[in-house]
């Protein structure tokens, strides 16, 4: 029983410390501090050109959010907004220089992450594999849906 309980303590533990780690800004490389959201529209954007509705759908958020969150990454000076010729009313977004600095960096980030989680799986035998996948599944389903 004490084994179930440190599982249960430290699932939370984690879990306290994502929450509190996400609501904290980064830099990632940059001379600018980065909120979750706004990292995470970075990464949306990636190292193409996203159009707003794209974006909207991509983040599942509204496209006054998407307007809100490129303003002030524009003032940052991560990303650049632009129309088309062909098409002045597309609204289009790509990375700066300085953007696709954070970008690669919060891809490191988690590279480095998924690489020591994947080296410590391959260890383990498949039914252990498929209890840890049996508990994430638990979670998943008594979870309420953020999104």
């Amino acid at each position: 029983m004490h084994d179930y309980i440190e599982i249960l303590e430290r699932m939370s533990a984690v879990q306290y410390r994502i929450n509190y780690n996400d609501r904290k800004p980064k830099s990632f490389g940059t001379d600018q501090m980065l909120y979750h959201s706004e990292i995470h529209f970075i990464e949306a954007i990636g190292v193409g050109d996203i159009n707003a509705s794209t974006l909207s759908k991509k983040l599942d958020i509204t496209n006054g959010a998407v307007t809100q969150v490129a303003e002030k990454l524009i003032k940052k000076g991560l990303i650049l907004k632009y129309k088309r010729d062909s098409n002045k009313k597309e609204v289009l977004f790509k990375l700066t220089e300085k953007g696709k600095i954070a970008y690669e960096n919060h891809e490191l980030f988690h590279k480095e992450l998924n690489d020591k989680v994947i080296e410590y799986l391959k260890r383990l035998s498949k039914e252990q594999v498929e209890g840890i996948l049996g508990l994430i599944g638990i979670c998943e389903e008594h979870l309420p849906r953020i999104l």
